[in-house]
């Protein structure tokens, strides 16, 4: 089944179980940072089910849904290395990453790979043989090889899950960021900077 295209608006319709109460110590802006990247990330860790102790690989991990999975992966136990601009490394520490790479990365060297940058199969060298790779893009995964599971998150909504996230803000283990807010009627601006690159948190359209 094809997904409808969807477009901005000031009001929209969701089903009940959904939603959550939003965190209770930020912002409507930061807190609509939240929803989509922070689920994407939670479902992408839990294809990996990875336990406390192993190894993950997290690409672009200065972005959205890659800044919440190192905070959430680390919060497992899990050893976290993020791939990430050099000039980032200070930010995806900050989040709990216990290594940083800026590229240089030896081939089969961890558990698994969350690919937030959608690397595909340059990111699938880097698990060691009978490891986990999750990326970002539905369908977009590589072919499995050398016993390797491959799979794609489709993020799904899921209310109780949010609201395990919302708690997370409130106690000051999950960061949200905004790199900027715009007027609806500016959506197009929005879209210009995003396309640009190098945004750090979201872009959000205020109504």
């Amino acid at each position: 089944m094809v997904r409808p295209l969807g477009t901005h608006a000031e009001y929209v319709v969701v089903e009940t179980d959904a939603v959550a109460k939003a965190p209770a110590t930020v912002d409507a802006a930061h807190a609509s940072t939240l929803p989509l990247n922070g689920l994407t990330a939670v479902q992408a860790l839990d294809l990996l089910e990875l336990t406390e102790g192993q190894t993950l690989l997290v690409t672009g991990a200065a972005g959205a849904v890659g800044g919440f999975a190192v905070q959430l992966a680390a919060r497992r136990g899990v050893s976290v290395t993020a791939l990430a601009r050099e000039a980032d490394e200070e930010l995806v520490r900050s989040l709990g990453a216990a290594h940083f790479t800026a590229g240089a990365v030896e081939a089969g060297s961890f558990d698994a790979v969350l690919d937030a940058a959608v690397l595909g199969s340059t990111a699938l060298e880097w698990v060691r043989d009978g490891g986990a790779y999750v990326g970002v893009r539905p369908g977009g995964e590589p072919a499995p090889v050398r016993g390797i599971l491959t799979a794609s998150v489709a993020v799904t909504p899921d209310g109780a899950r949010l609201a395990e996230l919302s708690a997370l803000v409130d106690e000051g283990a999950l960061t949200l960021r905004v790199a900027g807010t715009y007027p609806l009627n500016e959506a197009a601006k929005a879209h210009a900077r995003l396309s640009e690159g190098g945004v750090r948190g979201r872009l959000v359209l205020v109504p």
